[in-house]
């Protein structure tokens, strides 16, 4: 059994965010109702650094590490592992926030084997919840072939890892300027099984302005998932499948017909994606 209360590092990554957004973060991880907890907040904004400081002098046990250059979301995640104390990693980026009882109930879910905890998420826009997806899937246990299928996780600020873990497989992968988080969890998965919390603990901000929102990032992104993992995908083809569909699918969704149809050729005879429902998901059937 593992120990009743272990120590959860929560890393916050911060990138020239206003003050009073990133205060809402850390506000949200400092009131959380699990107390056996520390708080590492890490700057990739040089020029906030005094800022940040001033901020912080609100809050108790903070600590706080700021690049000196600009160095990316990956890199800021794997200074906070490096400096992180505690037997579980909970990261939150500093535009979302967490309900009270996030950490609380993730622990309380965790057992010998778990490699990574993660729950229910709000999407918010303009400060409003957006209709959660009422065909969501919680997979538990072995998820290799899920979450090669999709990223049914999330974004970095879900879910609850063990350090050990995340340390075995290498950290955050610096090449990547998307899918950061679907490459972690692939690689996590592949060490050992997931537990679900059905709750949406997270409010997870979605602006036009971030890195998901960046249609050419993301398609980069999906395209090194392919790539690095090609020998699993060939193990599981319908995880291929059902990735390349979404593929084209949120392709599609943006607007960029030319894209969308370019993804489909390129994967879509591979992908087993029979014409009919290729141009269901286009839109022009």
């Amino acid at each position: 059994m593992m120990k009743e209360y272990p120590l959860v590092s929560i890393i916050i990554t911060t990138c020239n965010r206003e003050m009073h957004v990133l205060e809402r973060a850390i506000k949200s991880a400092a009131g959380q109702t699990y107390e056996n907890k520390e708080i590492i907040v890490v700057n990739d904004w040089p020029e906030y650094r005094y800022r940040i400081e001033k901020l912080l002098e609100g809050f108790s046990k903070i600590t706080f590490i700021s690049n000196e250059e600009q160095s990316g979301a990956c890199v800021s995640r794997n200074a906070g592992l490096e400096a992180a104390k505690g037997e579980y990693i909970a990261l939150l980026d500093d535009d979302d926030e967490w309900l009270p009882e996030k950490l609380e109930k993730q622990v309380a879910a965790a057992d010998e084997g778990t490699v990574l905890v993660y729950c229910g998420i709000s999407a918010v826009k303009d400060g409003k919840e957006l209709k959660p997806d009422p065909d969501r899937k919680y997979p538990e246990g072995e998820v290799l072939g899920d979450i090669l299928g999709s990223n049914f996780v999330g974004g970095c600020s879900v879910p609850l890892i063990r350090k050990d873990a995340v340390y075995g497989c290498g950290g955050f992968d610096r090449e990547f300027r998307s899918c950061q988080d679907l490459d972690l969890w692939i690689r996590l998965a592949k060490k050992g099984s997931f537990r679900a919390v059905r709750e949406r603990l997270v409010r997870y901000s979605v602006g036009e302005g971030s890195i998901t929102g960046s249609l050419e990032r993301r398609m980069n992104g999906w395209e090194m998932i392919l790539s690095k993992y090609k020998t699993e995908y060939d193990e599981h083809p319908l995880a291929y499948r059902e990735f390349t569909s979404v593929m084209v699918r949120e392709v599609a969704k943006r607007g960029s017909f030319g894209q969308a149809v370019a993804a489909w050729k390129k994967h879509g005879n591979t992908a087993d994606l029979l014409k009919g429902t290729a141009m269901k998901i286009l839109g022009i059937y």
